[in-house]
């Protein structure tokens, strides 16, 4: 009896160890599909993260133009553009969205212009988008950012909007080399 009593017990303890390995089996792989799930999620948050960071930088764009072709530093390189500025006040400050493109003068933000956007796509460095009218193609030459704005459609000029060739974000527009208006005596 009592040998029975010790096989009952051995194999009790024997079923009990055989349970535990298998179920650290089971959670070792849980494990491992959970961080890699936790991995495969992450990825694309990054991707979404700098596709929203390039469109809030086209919700407000001011005009810049070339100043010192030569030039290494991309802020020399650049400026904030003098004419449009201080004697003709006639540019165009841009706002893209997905949906629109809004124009509003660089000196009165009653003068704008909005036009639905009908097309729209963007890759690494390139947004292009259509209206009725027009065909835009944005491109981001440096990392500053500076972008290039190439238009082809319906060439009509519309009066205190002139579309510059360069542009920059609004929160970096204050490290480019800026002419005082002040300066000027015309």
């Amino acid at each position: 009896m009592k040998t029975f009593f010790k096989l009952i017990v051995l194999s009790l303890l024997f079923a009990a160890c055989n349970q535990n390995t298998k179920s650290e089996i089971e959670n070792t792989k849980e494990k491992d599909t959970v961080s890699k799930t936790e991995k495969t999620v992450s990825e694309p948050a990054a991707t979404i993260t700098e596709q929203q960071n390039q469109n809030k930088d086209l919700e407000e764009l001011s005009a810049i133009e070339l100043l010192k072709p030569q030039s290494k530093n991309v802020f020399k390189k650049y400026g904030i553009e003098f004419t449009g500025n201080c004697y003709a006040c006639d540019l165009a400050v841009l706002s893209i969205t997905k949906k629109q493109i809004k124009m509003t003068n660089v000196c009165n933000d009653q003068v704008t212009q909005e036009d639905e956007i009908i097309e729209f796509s963007e890759s690494d460095n390139v947004v292009q988008f259509k209206t009725k009218r027009n065909n835009f193609t944005l491109t981001k030459i440096d990392k500053a950012p500076v972008y290039e704005l190439k238009i082809t459609g319906d060439t009509t000029k519309i009066k205190d909007l002139r579309i510059s060739k360069y542009y920059t974000t609004h929160q970096m527009l204050d490290k480019f080399e800026e002419h005082d208006c002040g300066d000027f005596q015309g």
